[in-house]
């Protein structure tokens, strides 16, 4: 009686939704489980970063030691939606960007917008209140490693966090991982939330660790991504320093030491700085014969709630900086365009 019941019940639901209706469904359904490909998706997940981080990080940055916070990374979770998937049936190499879109802009709005608005009051001061408030970020490069895929509507998060900085550049570093297996053991922004570190994840961590110090890809990351900023009033280029330093996050600068050079290498230290024997000799250990293996380096941020002097501050930059380094080595290919120098294959249309 009760399966007959149900049948006439499910028949019933069916002649009141009707074909049309079931499309709809099907169509609505379909949206809901591809919410960041519908228009203007992207243009919200930024939104709403910008303002997550307009009001509520700067008294909690405020409250902690702005140094220590530097380093940390910023975590956005997501899963890999049917549509970000190709032919292989598993996220799509293009659509990595976008996330870490996401995530760039939630750290340095996080980290660098209160450093904005005050060197831009200050440049707008110095100049005899002449000219714009407002400083610009703009993206000068990207670039992207993949290691392993993301099936579809696989968990995963984006861990993002800055690498270092010189004159003109500061770089920023993003990692694809799985769900749940990185385990902070505490937040800053959020101290509401309980640590989840445990002695397993601990050996875990571990694990890792000896499998990054035995050059083997670390298993936990699908993809790690690297690019460089840099802020600009109107023409004026800004020392990311000064940006940093006004957002609360060095400590005051030893009167000796000078602003870093753009692409400056860690193998020479800033003036009147020596550089500290743990630092060169992780210097002398990453060379750009294996990128991947560099980029993992970055990952390996010591952990520590405790203020950061200049000097770990600096040992740190400089380290992240032999990484930077090997891949603004790029930037050379772009004189490898040949324009009308050679034939070419052919030229095709695409969708335009």
């Amino acid at each position: 009686m009760a399966l007959g019941f149900d049948a006439i019940h499910l028949r019933d639901i069916w002649r009141q939704i009707g074909s049309q209706g079931f499309w709809k469904l099907c169509a609505i359904l379909f949206a809901v489980t591809n919410l960041k490909h519908l228009p203007f998706a992207w243009h919200i997940r930024l939104i709403n970063g910008l303002f997550t981080h307009w009001s509520t990080s700067k008294p909690l940055l405020s409250k902690a030691s702005g140094s220590s916070a530097l380093f940390q990374p910023m975590i956005i979770s997501s899963r890999a939606q049917l549509l970000e998937c190709d032919y292989n049936f598993h996220k799509s190499n293009s659509t990595y960007f976008a996330d870490f879109d996401v995530g760039r802009l939630h750290l340095l709005m996080c980290l660098c917008k209160r450093g904005m608005i005050k060197t831009g009051q200050e440049l707008f001061n110095e100049n005899g209140c002449k000219g714009t408030k407002k400083i610009w970020i703009s993206l000068g490069g990207v670039s992207c490693s993949f290691r392993r895929e993301i099936k579809p509507y696989q968990a995963f998060e984006v861990w993002t966090r800055i690498l270092c900085w010189d004159r003109k550049w500061i770089y920023v570093v993003s990692h694809f991982v799985q769900k749940g297996i990185g385990k902070p053991e505490s937040y800053t922004l959020q101290p509401w939330k309980r640590a989840k570190g445990s002695a397993q994840s601990k050996g875990g961590n571990e694990q890792r660790a000896s499998a990054a110090g035995e050059s083997r890809p670390n298993p936990a990351v699908f993809a790690t991504g690297i690019a460089k900023y840099v802020f600009k009033r109107e023409r004026l280029t800004i020392p990311p320093e000064r940006i940093l330093q006004n957002s609360g996050l060095l400590p005051p600068k030893p009167s000796n030491l000078s602003t870093p050079l753009a692409n400056d290498s860690p193998a020479v230290p800033l003036e009147g700085t020596a550089i500290p024997t743990g630092v060169a000799t992780t210097v002398q250990d990453l060379t750009s014969t294996g990128a991947e293996d560099i980029i993992d380096a970055a990952l390996s941020v010591k952990p520590s709630e405790m203020e950061w002097s200049w000097d770990d501050i600096e040992q740190e930059r400089l380290r992240g900086m032999k990484i930077a380094e090997a891949w603004s080595k790029t930037d050379a290919l772009n004189e490898e365009w040949t324009g009308d120098e050679r034939p070419a294959l052919g030229r095709y249309w695409d969708i335009p």
